[in-house]
C-alpha cells in the first residue's frame, strides 16, 4: 500500500474561504479525482478517515469544507463553493484530466445532488442518506427541495440509505432514484434494513460496521465502473 500524502488546504475568494483536506497516494502517475462533502456538523475526523480510505484505492480526494461563515449556507452558495473546489482540484499536479466524482454524506448528500444538478460536470455522484424533501415553505436559502433538481443530473447517481433512518427517511433516496429513472437518467439504490442515519462513517454514533463493510465494495465498483464509462464516451 502506498503512503498517503495529506494536506490541509484553503481556497476560495474574499468572504468565501474553504478550509479543506486533500489526500492522495504517494505515487507518480496521475489519479482520478473525487470531491467529498461532509455533513452538517462540520469536517470531522471520521470524514478524514473516509477520504483516506478512498485514497487508498487510488483516488486523489478533496474533502471540501463547504461551511464558510454559516453552518448551513444557502444552497446556491454551496454550489458556487463546490465549483471552486472543482477548479482547485483540477489545478493540482498528479490529478487526472478527467471529470471528477462527487460524494456527499448526510447534509452533504443533499448538497451533492444540488451541486451536480447545477454544475453538470461530474462523471458520477453518490448521496449517502441525503434529504430529498425540505420541510416547510421555501426560503431564499433553500428555494426548492433537492428532489425537484435531481432530474437535471447528467451523471449516474448512487443513493445509499439505512431503512431505520429517522433523520431523513430511506424513502428520500428511493424518491431520488425514481425521479431520475423516470426522466431517463441512471440511478442505483442501496439500502440496509438495520442501519440508521450516519451508519457508514466509522466514528459516528450510529456506525454499523456490518452494513458499512457490505457497501464498501459496491461503492468502489460504482465509482470505477462509471469512471470507465465516462472515459469511453469522451468529452461531451
Amino acid at each position: 500500500m502506498s503512503t498517503l500524502n495529506r494536506s490541509d488546504v484553503v481556497y476560495g475568494s474574499t468572504g468565501m474561504r474553504f478550509e479543506s483536506v486533500f489526500v492522495r497516494p504517494d505515487v507518480p502517475e496521475p489519479l482520478p479525482g473525487l470531491i467529498v462533502l461532509h455533513g452538517l456538523f462540520g469536517l470531522q475526523e471520521m470524514d478524514i478517515r473516509f477520504v483516506e480510505r478512498l485514497a487508498e484505492h487510488g483516488y486523489a480526494v478533496l474533502l471540501h469544507g463547504w461551511q464558510t461563515t454559516d453552518r448551513d449556507p444557502a444552497d446556491d452558495i454551496v454550489g458556487r463553493g463546490v465549483g471552486m473546489a472543482v477548479r482547485w482540484l483540477a489545478r493540482q499536479p498528479g490529478v487526472a484530466d478527467e471529470p471528477f466524482g462527487l460524494i456527499g454524506v448526510c447534509r452533504g448528500g443533499s448538497l451533492a445532488v444540488i451541486s451536480a444538478a447545477a454544475l453538470q460536470c461530474f462523471s458520477r455522484v453518490v448521496s449517502f442518506y441525503g434529504q430529498a424533501h425540505y420541510a416547510g415553505k421555501s426560503t431564499l436559502a433553500k428555494p426548492v427541495s433537492p428532489i425537484t433538481l435531481v432530474d437535471r443530473i447528467s451523471a449516474p447517481l448512487l443513493a445509499i440509505h439505512g431503512e431505520r433512518d429517522t433523520t431523513f427517511p430511506a424513502s428520500d433516496s428511493r424518491d431520488f432514484c425514481e425521479r431520475l429513472l423516470a426522466k431517463g437518467g441512471s440511478c442505483e439504490l442501496i439500502t440496509h434494513p438495520d442501519a440508521e442515519h450516519g451508519f457508514f462513517l466509522e466514528g459516528h454514533r450510529n456506525y454499523h460496521p456490518d452494513a458499512a463493510e457490505a457497501i464498501w465494495p459496491r461503492l468502489l465498483s460504482f465509482l470505477e465502473r462509471n469512471r470507465r464509462k465516462a472515459d469511453e464516451q469522451g468529452p461531451p
